[in-house]
């Protein structure tokens, strides 16, 4: 069993991998996301001239962003005529993005305004500034829609009817998302793509892209419902050997619970989510409603009221759908890591294969209250680079932010012109204090712990890998490519005379007349059985150290103490009856001692 176990682990990592790549297809979703990234988010030019087109990222107004909108974002969108500008006939080529991705409906634009409020500013300056707006909680202000089969004249024609209004976009507007749906039936995926536009109070405007992916048909061969049944035989399998674990230790009365056993739990809850979710999303993807509302939605227009409400249902039913595929995908990830850490735990059995658990259960001991000071002293520089540089740099505006860009810097990855720019002395001196602090002292005592661990593993598996890889060495010899000694007829006929006792003295000769063989055989016989023995009291030596580790032996685990107890009173009083032996029988030699001095005397 132990060494089938690393087997049965890696081959429910390989599949579940296999399953969660079949059901997030990243190698459809790449190409998807990447397309409509490039044309609606991507078009544009850094440089601003009267021929250029305004980019996404380059806004800075509230001007700029009518700009991106009639001249960059509407014209790739609703497009009508081909690249020579002749007019699409074909009713299968309009509504369109790039040809490929077929808008589903219409163009959602939701503006949300900031209440007014007082200003908190009181005395003078409070009467120069006597209303201002709320902008942590916007509340819904207006909603309208582009219909799909628009062109792009049509399109710029009500973007610039709103502009002339001078109401959509006002001062008290505080953010504007703009979402399109669109299906690409050459990789079966529906996509929502989501715009953002934050207008914060000091002025500065924040643009923001997500693009969401979700599969049209999840089943639509036979692949993803026979992975899935094989991972379900891997997980069923692996519930029923941990209960069965669960009984023997209950059994033998000592304790179950171990870091290691909570990564198996902690695997399959991370898979039993991923299939919730999955399953969930499955049902929403085949349901009724979708394909109703898909049914409604082509041909309509959206302008109407009595219209919207099919439309907002199915813009809310995919955006719950993209916000389900991401918990599927970091569902996935966790098991993944799960799993992975459940193979090497399957590995510890082995004195080779041990060195990354074993180090990281020697220094662990070592690093939780290693990473107590270093949390510490990292928390200090989050924070003051946060009070330095957040006024002017985006990296330290926010302290999650900020916490991103101290990490960043410990590996490399920071830019020294950023800080410098705006105070060269204070960011110089921050910069070296954290450097020296964190990376020359802390960050190199890190790595000398885990260093120190894996040597202390290093010469302690050596130690015991020299007599195991010999008698792997005999094994190869004897049995070839496989090592292990399958036809063994005459090693378990040897193993229950020796453990009857029937063996004076261990030899080939003896071995052959027991066992009825020649000697060539039983010497055969001799060098399997004293290397498979060697193979296995290696195993068993290193599990052992293992379930130590792991604190099998905690008295604190919850079971009866009382046998425990009673184990331990009749050691102490084997002891005790040693002791006064052995106090016996040095007073009868100081007695002989005495009775001598005094005879010469």
């Amino acid at each position: 069993m132990i060494f089938l176990t690393p087997g049965f682990n890696v081959l429910f990592f390989l599949l579940f991998a296999a399953g969660a790549l079949t059901h997030a297809p990243i190698r459809d979703m790449f190409p998807a996301e990447n397309g409509l990234s490039t044309n609606v988010v991507m078009t544009g030019t850094d440089a601003i001239t009267a021929v250029t087109t305004m980019k996404f990222s380059n806004m800075d107004t509230q001007a700029d962003l009518f700009h991106w909108l009639t001249d960059t974002l509407l014209p790739v969108v609703f497009v009508t005529t081909d690249y020579n500008g002749n007019n699409l006939t074909s009713p299968d080529d309009l509504r369109r993005i790039m040809n490929v991705h077929r808008i589903i409906g219409a163009v959602e634009f939701k503006t949300y305004a900031a209440p007014l409020r007082p200003c908190d500013t009181k005395g003078p300056l409070g009467q120069l500034y006597p209303h201002c707006h709320d902008f942590n909680n916007p509340v819904l202000d207006t909603t309208f829609y582009i219909n799909s089969n628009s062109d792009a004249a049509s399109a710029a024609a009500m973007i610039n009817t709103k502009q002339a209004t001078g109401t959509w976009l006002t001062p008290s507007t505080a953010l504007l998302h703009i979402n399109i749906a669109t299906f690409d039936g050459e990789l079966d995926l529906m996509c929502l793509t989501g715009l953002q536009v934050t207008f914060q109070s000091g002025g500065f405007l924040q643009a923001k892209y997500t693009i969401k992916s979700i599969p049209s048909d999840p089943y639509g061969n036979r692949l993803p419902i026979v992975l899935d049944i094989f991972i379900g035989i891997c997980y069923f399998v692996t519930l029923c050997l941990e209960y069965i674990d669960y009984r023997e230790h209950r059994r033998l009365k000592v304790r179950h619970w171990s870091m290691w056993r909570a990564v198996t739990w902690l695997s399959l809850l991370a898979v039993f989510l991923f299939y919730a979710c999955w399953a969930y999303a499955c049902g929403s993807v085949y349901g009724y409603e979708i394909a109703n509302e898909l049914t409604l939605l082509d041909g309509q227009d959206f302008n109407s009221p009595a219209k919207q409400q099919t439309l907002v249902d199915f813009m809310t039913g995919l955006k719950l759908l993209s916000s389900l595929m991401l918990t599927v995908r970091m569902s996935a990830m966790a098991a993944l890591v799960f799993l992975m850490f459940r193979i090497l735990s399957s590995l510890r059995f082995h004195p080779n294969l041990n060195l990354v658990t074993a180090t990281l259960t020697v220094a662990l001991h070592s690093l939780i209250p290693f990473l107590c000071i270093f949390l510490i002293c990292v928390s200090a520089f989050v924070t003051s680079g946060s009070l330095l540089f957040g006024e002017r740099l985006i990296q330290f505006s926010t302290i999650d932010r900020s916490i991103v860009t101290v990490i960043d810097m410990l590996f490399g990855q920071f830019d020294l012109a950023g800080i410098f720019n705006i105070d060269y002395n204070t960011a110089f001196t921050w910069y070296w204090c954290a450097m020296i602090i964190l990376y020359l002292l802390l960050f190199n005592m890190l790595l000398a712990i885990v260093l120190a661990a894996f040597d202390h593993v290093r010469k302690a598996s050596h130690e015991r890998s020299v007599p195991y890889v010999a008698a792997l060495n005999e094994l190869w010899q004897l049995e070839g490519f496989w090592l292990w000694p399958w036809d063994r007829p005459e090693m378990a006929k040897f193993g229950k005379f020796v453990d009857a006792g029937a063996f004076s003295t261990i030899d080939t000769a003896s071995v052959a007349k027991k066992l009825d063989i020649c000697p060539s055989k039983a010497a055969r016989v001799l060098r399997k059985t004293r290397a498979f023995l060697t193979v296995m009291n290696v195993l068993r030596d290193v599990k052992k150290q293992n379930e130590e580790d792991d604190g099998f032996d905690d008295p604190d685990d919850g079971f009866d103490i009382e046998p425990r107890l009673d184990l331990l009173q009749q050691k102490l009083d084997k002891l005790e009856a040693l002791v006064e032996g052995k106090i016996a029988s040095v007073s009868m030699n100081l007695a002989d001692l005495v009775a001598r001095i005094d005879a010469r005397m």
